[in-house]
């Protein structure tokens, strides 16, 4: 069996917000080709780690690692869907627009984006389900809609690493099951996917790999071994049961 590499390597990571601490001597190693949930009760941190790997936020203490390098050197093979609540969805612009902002950091700052970047950038909106849509301004879209069109912008960037804050927040059923599908064959493909996720109910069917998140580190690893009543109770503060929420 071959050892996948540490697509993520977190050392001694911790976050203050007014000197009081969100992130506690965080260690944690995220493998290569895994779909993983970051789960925790409100406040826990999750966003805020998400954040701090990406240098958003800026840690009191500790490193973050990218296949072995800084987030800065390894920029161009991560992408980032933020929470919804944090876009400004009243920007005026296109669909395909925003969609072509993904091909950017390969581009640099001085090409502008041609005909190949506009070719792949309808590809993923057509994988997403919003090729109809391309002319459309953002701010007309519904919620579901919306968040297709920043995972089509997060498709298009071809990256290594994908980074997703609650995806499936405010989106309807068919959404959920479109984005999920599409999650799974980026995993297939053997890129990794981190999930800030707040339905336990769809852990056990949608990912392989869970991390519980408290303000420190509960526990992490493969669903099938971590996924239990400990770890639920031990991260939420009262007694669960995983048959009550499978």
């Amino acid at each position: 069996m071959v050892e996948r590499r540490i697509a993520v390597q977190i050392d001694d990571l911790t976050v203050a917000y007014n000197y009081k601490p969100v992130l506690w001597d965080i260690d944690l190693a995220i493998p290569e080709g895994v779909l993983m949930a970051i789960v925790g009760p409100n406040g826990a941190g999750k966003s805020t780690l998400m954040k701090s790997i990406l240098g958003i936020v800026e840690p009191l203490a500790g490193s973050v690692r990218i296949f072995g390098k800084s987030y800065d050197k390894q920029r161009s093979i991560v992408a980032y869907v933020p929470q919804k609540g944090s876009v400004d969805w009243d920007f005026p612009t296109t669909v395909l627009d925003v969609v072509m902002m993904g091909t950017y950091g390969s581009l640099g700052w001085i090409k502008r984006p041609g005909k190949k970047e506009k070719k792949n950038s309808l590809e993923a909106l057509e994988k997403v389900g919003m090729l109809s849509l391309k002319g459309r301004q953002i701010s007309q879209l519904s919620g579901g809609q919306q968040q297709r069109v920043f995972l089509a912008r997060a498709l298009v960037q071809n990256a290594e690493v994908y980074f997703m804050d609650e995806p499936f927040q405010g989106v309807d059923a068919t959404t959920e099951i479109a984005i999920i599908n599409i999650l799974k064959e980026l995993r297939k493909r053997n890129k990794t996917v981190i999930v800030v996720h707040h339905d336990l109910q769809t852990v056990p069917e949608y990912f392989d790999w869970v991390t519980f998140l408290n303000v420190k580190k509960i526990a992490t690893g493969p669903v099938k071994e971590i996924f239990n009543d400990d770890n639920l109770t031990l991260t939420y503060g009262i007694n669960y049961k995983t048959s009550i929420i499978k």
